[in-house]
């Protein structure tokens, strides 16, 4: 039996993801919309996790001078240059293939526009933190670059969970994603409260920790914290949960009965992309 080469070992097909992205029609016109608006012919974008290269193209057919898109997976890179010849814009848009926290820039670049929406709720799973401050680093972008999106918020809160399935219960962290039957699952216990506001424009500390102090507003059992995150793309458009962005999280949490008027403490510390095994909730006594 041949042994399994571990570095190539992937637990999901990246084209899936990328695929559910693009027909995301309320994110993608979003986008274009936006691009459109911002995208000057003298301009030079940089799209980070170009995916299909959707808003790579977008910003060509925008009319940018230039696009540079950056695209870790190689095979979804290949589908990115296929997509960008067909559409016969290869002379306008160059993808890179390199790990966009790490890439390294020609010395003297700078962008004027950059979008990159590699973004889950609360920047769990995906490493926007590490590659925006990698373009901080190296100074590629300065206070006039055109920042898409510009923040994330996200927001917690205690919640009842019903994580049965088939019968069984399955307490597992759970995305409930607006495309599937999620109603009735979550019953909020207070109101959300804000537990982050990311700001893109300068360098961002990627080991989280906070405490947040939550007043319960309806008594029960609570057995998870609820998040819910939104992009704020400009400052006229903001995009809660989609069908590939910002999905709500459903996280489990110990089991514990709580009343209207119980107040109490919850510190919560992660490092931002590098997923749910190390996002650790915990009570403050």
């Amino acid at each position: 039996m041949a042994k399994r080469n571990k570095k190539n070992d992937k637990a999901f097909s990246s084209i899936d993801l990328v695929c559910q992205c693009l027909i995301d029609e309320e994110k993608t016109d979003s986008f274009g919309k936006i691009l459109r608006r911002y995208v000057k012919k003298e301009h030079i974008v940089l799209d980070i996790g170009t995916g299909s290269g959707i808003l790579a193209l977008l910003a060509a057919r925008a009319g940018a001078k230039k696009v540079y898109a950056v695209e870790f997976d190689d095979y979804v890179a290949d589908v990115a240059r296929e997509n960008i010849k067909t559409n016969k814009y290869d002379k306008i848009i160059s993808v890179i293939t390199d790990d966009a926290r790490t890439v390294q820039y020609k010395r003297g670049t700078h962008f004027d526009v950059v979008v990159m929406e590699m973004l889950t709720t609360g920047m769990v799973d995906e490493f926007q933190v590490q590659a925006i401050n990698n373009l901080h680093k190296q100074k590629v972008i300065d206070r006039n670059t055109i920042l898409l999106p510009k923040k994330q918020e996200t927001y917690i809160t205690p919640a009842y969970t019903d994580f049965k399935n088939c019968g069984l219960n399955i307490k597992m962290v759970r995305h409930l994603w607006k495309h599937d039957k999620n109603d009735g699952l979550v019953t909020p216990l207070s109101k959300p409260v804000l537990l982050s506001c990311v700001d893109f424009s300068s360098i961002i500390n990627e080991y989280f920790c906070t405490q947040v102090s939550i007043t319960i507003k309806s008594g029960g059992l609570l057995n998870s914290l609820y998040l819910t995150s939104h992009t704020i793309v400009d400052d006229d458009t903001v995009l809660a949960s989609t069908n590939s962005l910002n999905a709500s999280v459903a996280v489990p949490l110990p089991e514990r009965k709580v009343k209207k008027g119980d107040i109490f403490k919850l510190e919560i510390k992660y490092r931002f992309g590098y997923g749910y095994g190390q996002f650790n909730v915990n009570y403050v006594d």
